[in-house]
């Protein structure tokens, strides 16, 4: 088959594919909806790290542990979720309803975490900066 028909049709068989499994949404996105859920995907992850206490951004998207050893996130990545222990210095970027925290590492650089309300914000950011 000529180079010229076999690339187009490559690249709209691979690009259909992929709006395919984008509009059927097979896996919904990990939702965080208790605080006891959250707190064992946690613990099950950072086995060093036990949480002592959870809280959860409204849109249950995020979770902010609290540890002995400082602040953790718990976020989700589709159907999965990713913890991340900050023990490091990060810096926090506020802008509007969000927090961007820069954590100076190459394998997850930005948090980027939505808030429906100033109050639910305030409280994230006061104890971010507590336990950095």
């Amino acid at each position: 088959m000529p180079l010229e028909i076999l690339l187009p049709l490559v690249v709209l068989g691979i690009s259909g594919i992929v709006l395919l499994i984008r509009l059927l949404r097979p896996t919904p996105d990990l939702r965080f909806d208790d605080t006891e859920v959250a707190t064992v995907m946690w613990n099950h992850r950072n086995h060093d790290a036990p949480a002592i206490a959870t809280h959860l951004n409204m849109a249950g998207s995020h979770a902010l542990i609290e540890t002995a050893k400082g602040c953790g996130l718990l976020w989700s990545f589709g159907a999965d979720p990713v913890s991340r222990l900050l023990d490091h210095p990060f810096d926090l970027v506020e802008a509007g309803l969000h927090v961007q925290i820069n954590t100076h590492d190459f394998t997850a650089p930005v948090i980027d975490i939505g808030f429906s309300d100033a109050a639910e914000q305030a409280e994230w950011v006061e104890l971010l900066k507590a336990k950095s």
